[in-house]
């Protein structure tokens, strides 16, 4: 198993819109809006780095996310 974390930066005042959005992506197991530098953090498990990859990706598809940062758990 692959397991990952993201960090979500959105755009100001949209951060329930985007974590709405990341709760309903498939492979995200939990996520929180967090005060800081970024906005969300969710945790990603899967079967495959390629996985991981593909699910960030639909991740920073979704409207209002700026950027994203990828810890992958060793």
């Amino acid at each position: 198993m692959t397991i990952g974390y993201v960090a979500i930066h959105c755009d100001t005042g949209r951060e329930v819109y985007v974590y709405e959005r990341i709760v309903d992506t498939s492979h995200v197991k939990d996520a929180s809006i967090v005060m800081g530098l970024y906005d969300i953090m969710c945790k990603i498990e899967v079967s495959s780095t390629k996985e991981l990859e593909d699910t960030v990706m639909k991740i920073r598809k979704i409207s209002h996310v700026q950027t994203t940062m990828t810890l992958l758990v060793l």
